[in-house]
This record gives C-alpha cells, structure tokens and sequence, in this order.
C-alpha cells in the first residue's frame, strides 16, 4: 500500500498544514489546529481507481458478511428506514444520490414516491442498477454532472464524503445543486466513536486506502457550516461486528469491560460466542436493558454518523 500513497494534503477544514501520526502503521494523521483526521500522503488516483472495480460490489468487504450484490433485500430495508427518516424533514420531491453504487436506494425512493436521479462512478454498478431498477443513474462526478442549480429537494450521500479528496468542494457542489432550506443526509464513520478511541488500528472502518477523511462529529459539524450548510440532526448508529472485533484485540481488562457495557446497553452481548444458548439468554435481557437506558445513552458514540443538514439560504 506504501507504493501507491503519495500526494501529500494539507487539513481541508482548516488549510493548516500541521498533522499529527496517530499510528505507526497507517498514514492517518490528525490536524493539530482543528482536529481533522486524515491520510496523508494520499493514494494516487490509479490506486484509488483499482479500489473501485467490479469486485468491491461482488466480493464481501469482511470474512462471513455478504456482498453489496448479495444483500439487496437487506439493503433495500435498511434504506427503506432511512428514507423515513428523511421525510421528516422534506416531503418526498426531486431526489439526488451521489455514490449510488448498484441503485438501491434510488429504486426505494422511487417506490415511496420521489423522482430520484443517481450519480456513479464504476460502469459496472450504473450497469447494474439501469438492467435491474430502470433507474435514472448516470456515471458522472457531481461536480461535471451539469445539474442544474437548486433542482433537487433532497441530496442523499451515503458513506460516499470519506472517499472524496476534497470534501469541502464536494459539500459546495452539493449546496449549488440544492433548493435553499432543502435537506442533506449523510453518513459515515464515526471517528469519535468508543470502538475507534478503543481498538485504534483494530477498528474496521479505517480504511486508509479508500477513507481519505475520518469525521467526528466536531468535525463534520464545522466542515458543514463552512460550505453553507446547518446540522439539524445527528446520531450515530452502532455496529456490532465492528465491537466484536475491537473487543476481540483488547488486552486491558479496564477497557474490555468498558466495551462490553457498552454494547449490552445496545442489546448485544460481545464476550460470548455467536449462537450460544447463554449469550442468546443474555441478549434477551440485554435488549431490555438497552430500551430502558435509551433515553440515557450518548447518541454520539458508536460506529456510524447519520446526519440531516439544511442548506441555508446565504
């Protein structure tokens, strides 16, 4: 991986050029004025191309999990619920997806109502989607798409703004293609989260040759206000086999049983193995627990940001 990064960047929150290595092992960095984390030096564009061939939609990402192509009807309800929750804030209208990988989320919308539009980079995916959604996916860069100006009354990205080696250009494209007061949804990992402040390089979602940007919330938030946007809205999702994973390479009794509260409170047991009778037992009384505890829970700490943001109008 150490031969294909080389393009050396300065902070994209702040401009400053004073990173901080958080591991020995991977080019991820921190601005020491604002807190950004990011890879520095950044892989080359021929490497971040050969990333996103066919196999990263046909091959599991991690051992014994499916395929993006394989889990469609999951996929499909998840963001089902996702786009609920967007109507909350905006009435089903013009749709915009950037990263739309093989069209699920744009073949939902459409069954819930909005005239959705896709951009894709990998032919492969855009293929996909046309053949089996008949959607409206085009394989263009948001920023050469020619969309016009305030045409779209929500812009969906999901898992799409860590990829990107100038968020702060991208969230402006973004605001030019948004109508004013229209809605934002973004997600991503959540640097700030206990499995990443626990398991460092453990954690699965570095990632440092395709995630060229780790937020937090801290983070996030200032990178929207600066490109003319307002965070209305955020919470983080939690993500069990990021937790196992974690807890599995953690030595220090102190911090296994910090993870291990942690993760009952979310209704899941993490010490004992898949498929037991105890754990099934103790899951059962741990998702009790999780519904009573909700209330107190910090939103912000586990693996997945989701965000609303409104465009503002200046």
């Amino acid at each position: 991986m150490n031969d294909a990064l080389g393009i050396h960047v300065a902070c994209n929150l702040c401009g400053a050029d004073e990173p901080e290595t958080l591991y020995d092992a991977l080019p991820l960095v921190r601005c020491r004025r604002c807190g950004l984390a990011y890879v520095d030096p950044q892989p080359s564009d021929e490497a971040l191309a050969a990333v996103y061939g066919e196999d990263y939609f046909t091959t599991p990402t991690h051992a014994g999990e499916p395929s993006y192509i394989e889990n469609r009807e999951g996929l499909e309800g998840f963001f089902d619920g996702r786009l609920r929750r967007l109507e909350r804030l905006v009435r089903p209208g013009r749709l915009l997806e950037v990263g739309s990988n093989l069209g699920y989320l744009l073949h939902v919308a459409e069954r819930r109502g909005w005239t959705a539009v896709g951009l894709e980079l990998s032919d492969f995916a855009a293929r996909y989607a046309r053949e089996h959604f008949s959607v409206d996916i085009r394989v263009a860069r948001l920023e050469d798409a020619g969309l016009e100006a305030g045409s779209f009354d929500a812009v969906v990205m999901r898992d799409v703004l860590e990829h990107v080696r100038d968020p702060r250009g991208f969230l402006q494209a973004t605001r030019r293609v948004l109508r004013p007061d229209g809605i934002l949804a973004l997600s991503m990992p959540n640097f700030a989260s206990l499995n990443a402040l626990l398991g460092g390089p453990a954690w699965r979602h570095l990632h440092p040759e395709q995630h060229l940007f780790q937020f937090a919330p801290r983070t996030i938030d200032r990178l929207l206000d600066k490109c003319g946007f307002e965070a209305i809205e955020m919470t983080s999702r939690y993500d069990s086999p990021a937790t196992r994973e974690v807890y599995a390479a953690l030595t220090a009794p102190a911090e296994r049983r910090r993870l291990a509260l942690h993760a009952a409170l979310r209704g899941d047991i993490v010490f004992l193995p898949l498929g037991t009778t105890l754990r099934r037992l103790l899951r059962a009384a741990a998702v009790g627990l999780s519904l009573a505890a909700l209330p107190f829970r910090d939103r912000l700490s586990d693996d997945i940001l989701e965000v609303h943001a409104r465009r503002l109008s200046t």
